[in-house]
């Protein structure tokens, strides 16, 4: 059975390991007076999809000091915490390339949590896993848009607009196909 195990790098974290390791490096960036919020797979457990994830995205306006990883090759860098007796890998992300703009709106926006720490809001959590494009980023954007009540598809379209100003019609026609497949997947699965 060893073939279907994954190496130890690439195995889950527990989300309250994850949330643990949110909180402190948010605490960090606040200590630092830089905006934090958190983003990713941890933000897609918090709003209540069951969705393992592998490290802590945190989307941030600046580097965090200390000794930092790996750099991401969209901007910022991989930070190790300790949780207990654990690591947990941090991606700390400060957007250096063409959708800057975007997260910087998105992290101004971010909503404090039960939990204690800021999360990008669903509506931008829809933005930026469009933005993304990967398979698992459609996955988690549909997910977002099927929940009751959780994004508000009317703020979404305006922060659509108030980013791309009189072009604005382009993503909101992309959009909207967005949210007609959730919804047709949504009543395909008779929900």
């Amino acid at each position: 059975m060893d073939q279907f195990r994954r190496s130890d790098r690439e195995q889950a974290i527990d989300p309250r390991l994850a949330r643990e390791a949110a909180r402190q490096v948010i605490a960090q960036a606040a200590a630092e007076g830089t905006p934090a919020a958190v983003a990713g797979g941890l933000a897609m457990q918090i709003f209540g999809f069951t969705r393992a994830t592998k490290d802590v995205d945190i989307v941030a306006a600046a580097a965090l000091a200390g000794e930092a990883g790996a750099p991401l090759e969209f901007g910022g860098h991989i930070y190790t915490v300790r949780v207990g007796d654990c690591e947990v890998e941090v991606d700390w992300i400060v957007r250096a390339d063409d959708k800057q703009m975007v997260y910087a709106a998105a992290l101004a926006d971010a909503a404090l949590t039960e939990h204690g720490f800021p999360i990008i809001t669903p509506e931008w959590m829809v933005i930026l896993k469009y933005l993304a494009g990967r398979g698992k980023d459609h996955l988690d954007l549909i997910w977002l848009l099927q929940q009751p009540e959780l994004v508000a598809r009317d703020k979404v379209m305006a922060l659509v607009e108030r980013l791309m100003g009189p072009v604005a019609f382009w993503a909101r026609r992309d959009m909207e196909s967005v949210f007609r497949e959730a919804d047709f997947l949504l009543a395909r699965e008779g929900r």
